[in-house]
């Protein structure tokens, strides 16, 4: 499937490409902000292992799981985001809505992508486009270009392809979003008879950078610390056959009333919640 290695885990892939960013990055300085950055590349993750764990880096996996369940959700508001990020909201030109919100673009199109997958398993049209052409101004420019999906060799893989990815910042929410929506397609599919399992997410990225105010975050750590796991071990309860509707198991995850299963945590997301947000 592919000729560069895949990194076994998503805390190995964010470990490696924060490394070559800040050993072998450009400096650059869009709209007068200082980052470090290399252009074009490209990184895969097993989406089997989607959750960046280390301590250091201190990422709100409440946020996180929030931010997934936000997107699948078709939502664009400020209200039910916000109360996870507070900060998020200064993102928003109106204080109501976001411009460049993925959920309202993916909502609906994930429909007719899993459609396609279905009518041709070979199929390289299963497409979501976020791109909002000819953007006006302002502070919500979509970061991802589009989404794609391919079923090879038994595994669906995703494809997801981003102008700008801040590494320390947004990586680890983004691979976990892509992963979730991919985990939504794969179930759609299993209803339809199609037996496939969870394959490789491919983030390509026009650039992969770090802005210079964090860079001395991490600097000066020993590669070590870049794979620091944290004690949650997610092969433990993990099973693509029991973990529910997607939406819903976030949901509950969170405690939002709008619930698609009431069957209870199953599986990854009983571990996810019991290990990472207790």
């Amino acid at each position: 499937m592919h000729t560069n290695p895949v990194a076994h885990t998503a805390t190995e892939a964010w470990g490696m490409l924060l490394a070559g960013v800040i050993h072998n990055g450009q400096n650059s300085s869009p709209r007068g902000m200082s980052v470090r950055e290399i252009t074009g590349s490209q990184v895969h993750v097993d989406m089997r292992y989607p959750i960046v764990l280390n301590a250091a880096r201190k990422l709100s996996y409440k946020f996180m799981a929030a931010e997934a369940w936000w997107i699948i959700s078709g939502k664009n508001d400020v209200a039910s985001i916000s109360k996870y990020c507070k900060n998020i909201a200064n993102f928003s030109d109106n204080g109501k809505d976001f411009f460049g919100a993925y959920g309202p673009k993916i909502g609906s199109q994930i429909g007719e992508a899993t459609r396609r997958l279905l009518v041709d398993p070979d199929t390289r049209q299963a497409v979501c486009n976020i791109w909002r052409e000819n953007p006006p101004e302002t502070k919500d420019v979509p970061c991802t270009l589009s989404v794609q999906w391919l079923v090879r060799d038994g595994k669906l893989h995703c494809i997801d392809t981003m102008r700008s990815n801040d590494v320390w910042l947004g990586f680890p929410y983004d691979v976990f979003n892509f992963t979730m929506l991919s985990w939504s397609v794969l179930q759609m599919l299993r209803q339809h008879g199609r037996e496939v399992e969870l394959g490789t997410l491919t983030l390509n990225a026009g650039s992969h950078h770090v802005y210079e105010r964090d860079i001395a975050k991490c600097q000066d750590w020993p590669i070590s610390n870049w794979n620091q796991q944290l004690p949650f071990e997610l092969e433990a309860g993990h099973s693509l056959e029991a973990i529910g509707d997607v939406r819903g198991q976030l949901a509950m995850v969170l405690g939002e009333p709008d619930l698609n299963d009431k069957s209870g945590l199953q599986g990854f997301f009983q571990e996810f919640s019991s290990k990472l947000l207790a």
